[in-house]
């Protein structure tokens, strides 16, 4: 009898299992094809999740559209994802590529992985540098390159203005800024290869070297590690100077060389992906990115402070950038003579 009711119980556990088990797979079924018949689009964007999140929230409410994003890490920027994007290229499952920096937009634009939207406009943009002549990637923003002191450790009047002082004796060993083989920072080297040549820029490399500056995981670690107090001087964007400012940390951001050259200035790139698998609705995110008012909205959150658009630039320091496909090579060179030199 014992044996008997064992049995039972343990085929009745078995029924309530598959039950359970099939309402569970029903859900999930369900629950997928409601999520496949809903519009999505798919974002690969090294843009900082804090301000990319904000615009794809606006986005979906404007559209019903919703946004898979996926982010690239701090250690990484760009580079993770512009791998990423070669590797699926045969079966592309993103439908839009948002850089913070142009060289690895405009170097898998030449790898042919991007599609062409030669219906969009693009006479309201201030340079020829800030789109691609076959329309295949377009700027969004720019920010610039600047000197961070922390300003209980440095006096005013001692503030580097220059570029090229961060490497003098005077800061050696004082001076923190990002690996300069990822993101704006490798950007920022190859244009300064561009603009030194060969013979020059390994002199520069080696001045770096000799002055004993710390290269970190990104520039927002600098600009924490400055606002702390271990580091007096770094080299960041300005959207990260402004991010320590706004939090409160003890921090005055330099727009260096004013007298000279100007700082450097980095354009936010956007491309829509071959064969995506949303094509109509990654056309309507780049047309909803690639506006004054989105852009006004990316510089109202800090992400980027100056415009790539037909507008007043009363305000705007004096800066220099580089037409990215000038700097394909560039980009390599530099980063061979970097791995060899520091």
């Amino acid at each position: 009898m014992f044996l008997f009711y064992s049995k039972l119980n343990l085929n009745m556990s078995y029924i309530k299992l598959k039950i359970l088990l099939f309402i569970i797979f029903f859900s999930t079924f369900l629950g997928c094809s409601r999520h496949d018949t809903s519009p999505i689009v798919v974002i690969y964007t090294s843009v900082d999740q804090v301000y990319s999140s904000q615009i794809f929230k606006d986005f979906e409410q404007k559209t019903g559209i919703k946004v898979l994003a996926v982010y690239d890490t701090e250690a990484s920027k760009a580079v993770g994802l512009e791998k990423r994007l070669l590797m699926e290229k045969s079966h592309p499952r993103a439908d839009i590529f948002w850089n913070s920096e142009p060289i690895r937009t405009a170097r898998l634009a030449e790898q042919d992985l991007f599609k062409s939207y030669k219906q969009f406009s693009i006479k309201n943009y201030q340079s020829e540098m800030y789109y691609d002549a076959k329309r295949r990637w377009f700027g969004i923003g720019k920010r610039n390159r600047v000197i961070i002191v922390n300003t209980q450790q440095v006096k005013e009047e001692s503030y580097p203005k220059l570029l090229q002082t961060l490497w003098s004796k005077k800061y050696q060993g004082k001076v923190a800024i990002s690996s300069p083989y990822i993101g704006t920072a490798a950007t920022h080297f190859a244009a300064l290869y561009h603009r030194l040549g060969e013979k020059k820029f390994k002199q520069l490399l080696k001045t770096i070297k000799e002055s004993h500056v710390t290269y970190l995981a990104g520039n927002s670690v600098v600009k924490d590690v400055v606002g702390e107090g271990k580091y007096p001087i770094g080299l960041v964007d300005s959207d990260d100077a402004l991010a320590g400012i706004n939090a409160g940390l003890p921090i005055a951001m330099i727009h260096y060389d004013q007298n000279t050259t100007g700082t450097f200035s980095i354009i936010g790139t956007v491309a829509q992906l071959k064969d995506s698998p949303n094509p109509s609705e990654a056309k309507r995110f780049m047309d909803y990115l690639l506006t004054t008012e989105t852009e006004q909205k990316l510089i109202d959150l800090g992400a980027v402070q100056y415009s790539v658009f037909k507008q007043s630039t009363s305000n705007t320091p004096k800066q220099w950038t580089q037409d990215p496909n000038l700097l394909l090579d560039d980009l390599r060179h530099s980063y061979t003579l970097m791995k060899e030199i520091l």
